[in-house]
């Protein structure tokens, strides 16, 4: 593949996944993050007993668990149109031979 079409094809790529993202975030009920969470989280761990500590960090899981959700979605999108778009290319390119 020439360097012209891998890089039109990263383009549309970037520019498709960028849009999926964009429609995405937008139907998601996020606020922005918070930069001193990290040390407030710090600071309650230290109030906590074990046992409490223990719910609070399985809380956390579940949340990063939806994280990883969200990584999955993109995953599987960028699989599905990467096959898709391999297809098209591969295609055009038997037509022009």
């Amino acid at each position: 593949m020439s360097k012209d079409v891998e890089e039109s094809v990263d383009k549309m790529i970037s520019n498709r996944m960028s849009k999926a993202y964009s429609e995405w975030k937008s139907n998601q009920d996020t606020q922005p993050f918070n930069e001193n969470i990290e040390k407030e989280y710090q600071k309650l761990l230290e109030t906590l007993s074990p046992e409490q500590e223990e719910v609070l960090t399985k809380y956390c899981d579940e949340i990063f668990a939806s994280g990883a959700e969200t990584e999955e979605f993109f995953y599987r999108l960028g699989i599905k149109d990467g096959l898709g778009l391999k297809n098209t290319v591969k295609s055009v390119l038997e037509m022009m031979s």
